[in-house]
């Protein structure tokens, strides 16, 4: 059994897509958690109308409604009101094939070591254009997961199933951060992850400005420095160097030095 958990943040004109995706799974044993994060559109009445999709399925769903303190809010609140051990994330704007559920299920019932199964999934940039994520090539298994987290962060939110128990040892998603909380949860479990990565594409990474994950690119940066530097004294000082190189010099953070 899985529990799925969807955060929402004024999704209306996104999160049918998203929904209609989780219904049409072939594999049925999850529930359902929409935790919003102080929606001021329609998204609370999309999700009542859909909750009784879900029930007519025999399928539990929950809707949250919290004040609006962030992502990591509404996944924490989501979080506690899980009732089983295997947590799928998937954010309000993003897609699922209808045999994700299945694959995953396959892979932890044939690998009970593995506490995280990860899948590769597309990119659809703002103009359309698909962009294939494999995130395997970032990852080495007999490795240090730590360090290569640090280096590349390959779990992508909607793409990982992980282990409740995982997330509740390495103190939940840390709410001060209003985005990058992902990458800061990462690498606080570090090397206690056993990652599976399935090398199937099963999901949809769909860019969109102002959604849950790019909301604010300058306090997105501010966010990740800040994380890097907090484990610095973790990872290699060529390794930290490496990171903060990258980091100044993508793309969107000269675009800001230069409005």
């Amino acid at each position: 059994m899985f529990s799925i958990i969807c955060p929402t943040y004024n999704s209306e004109k996104f999160i049918k897509n998203t929904i209609d995706s989780i219904i049409d799974q072939r594999f049925s044993k999850y529930e359902i958690i929409f935790s919003d994060d102080g929606s001021s559109d329609n998204t609370i009445n999309i999700l009542n109308n859909y909750s009784k999709i879900f029930r007519n399925k025999n399928i539990n769903c929950i809707i949250l409604q919290n004040d609006h303190y962030g992502p990591g809010h509404a996944r924490n609140r989501a979080l506690e009101k899980a009732n089983f051990d295997w947590i799928s994330f998937i954010d309000s704007d993003d897609l699922w094939t209808h045999d994700k559920l299945q694959k995953v299920n396959d892979v932890i019932l044939s690998n009970k070591s593995f506490n995280c199964i990860l899948h590769r999934q597309f990119y659809k940039s703002n103009s359309g254009k698909l962009k294939n994520h494999d995130f395997d090539k970032y990852f080495k298994p007999n490795l240090p997961v730590h360090n290569q987290i640090f280096k590349t962060n390959f779990l992508a939110m909607s793409a990982v199933t992980i282990k409740k128990q995982l997330i509740a040892n390495a103190g939940y998603f840390n709410e001060s951060y209003q985005n990058a909380q992902d990458f800061d949860l990462w690498l606080r479990i570090g090397d206690n992850f056993k990652i599976y990565i399935l090398k199937e594409y099963l999901g949809t990474n769909i860019a969109r400005t102002g959604n849950i994950t790019s909301r604010n690119y300058f306090k997105r940066i501010f966010n990740i420095i800040k994380i890097i530097k907090y484990n610095k004294e973790k990872v290699p000082l060529s390794l930290f160097c490496y990171r903060i190189i990258r980091v100044i010099l993508t793309f969107e953070w000269f675009k800001f030095l230069t409005r």
